[in-house]
């Protein structure tokens, strides 16, 4: 199973930005738009990540029916294309760096106290880290759906339906904890970027 523990990791960092949110709320700047883009940015990368493993794990074998559609998915993720969408997240994550810099650094400093603002340089550091942050996450996910899907393919191709379906019902049980936590972020994230939306309306 992939090892998306830093996503994860991750997810749980962003209550930095909740415990916080007061102090930002009393002292607006237009810069809380720039903040909106952020959240935003990170809500498709948790999307991406959800939506390549249902992609996958929604599969199911009958050989009484046509499996020309399954066969297509399976293909698509052998050949790599999974990695290729998840790793657009790298240019999320780099806009995201960019904005942080830019925009909402200075707003924090000013805002903020330094152990405060600290934490959010931390947060922010985190997701640009390409050995062993996010983007390795995105990778392990990507990686794993490639070999996951090239394996159930191959059982597929030899007529071991009922051995493929269980590879997938295998897989759903061991990535369902997984799954959830990026589900409760993603949901997170909305949360917090529908109240830093209201807020750059009001501004």
């Amino acid at each position: 199973m992939p090892d998306i523990l830093s996503v994860i990791e991750l997810a749980d960092k962003l209550g930095v930005i909740q415990a916080v949110k007061g102090k930002l709320m009393r002292q607006p700047d237009p810069a809380a738009d720039k903040l909106v883009t952020v959240l935003e940015e990170l809500s498709k990368i948790y999307l991406a990540i959800e939506t390549e493993m249902v992609r996958y794990l929604g599969l199911s074998f009958d050989p009484a029916q046509s499996l020309a559609e399954e066969r297509s998915l399976l293909l698509t993720l052998e050949g790599g294309q999974v990695e290729a969408r998840i790793n657009e997240a790298r240019g999320h994550c780099q806009k995201i760096e960019n904005i942080y810099g830019r925009y909402l650094d200075p707003w924090f400093q000013r805002v903020l106290s330094p152990t405060e603002s600290d934490l959010l340089r931390e947060l922010f550091n985190q997701l640009n880290s390409a050995d062993d942050g996010m983007v390795c996450s995105l990778n392990t996910v990507g990686q794993w759906l490639t070999a996951a899907a090239s394996e159930t393919l191959n059982l597929v191709d030899a007529n071991k339906y009922d051995e493929a379906n269980t590879k997938i019902k295998t897989a759903r049980r061991e990535m369902l904890s997984s799954r959830q936590a990026t589900t409760k972020a993603l949901s997170d994230l909305r949360k917090l970027q529908a109240e830093f939306i209201d807020m750059s309306e009001a501004l």
